[in-house]
């Protein structure tokens, strides 16, 4: 019993802490539309075109797109994304 709990235990904790770091990663970006003054800098400077401005005049960002790099949260000059 004692081999199959010293087996069985490192098993589920690898897997639980690999499990726990997915759900961790998998954030999304938005934008506060109320914040938002539409300069278009964060549409500049994402590298995979995943922000563009939407129906209502203000920043959107498609997050089948979005690969999480930031870029656009450092140029947004009223911190609407977050």
């Amino acid at each position: 019993m004692k081999k199959l709990i010293k087996i069985v235990i490192p098993i589920f904790l690898f897997f639980l802490i690999i499990w726990g770091c997915e759900k961790a990663v998998n954030f999304q970006y938005n934008v506060d539309s109320s914040s938002c003054n539409s300069c278009s800098r964060c549409i500049q400077v994402c590298p995979v075109d995943a922000v563009e401005i939407g129906l209502n005049g203000k920043a959107v960002i498609d997050q089948t797109k979005c690969n999480q790099c930031g870029q656009c949260i450092t140029v947004c000059p009223k911190n609407a994304i977050y």
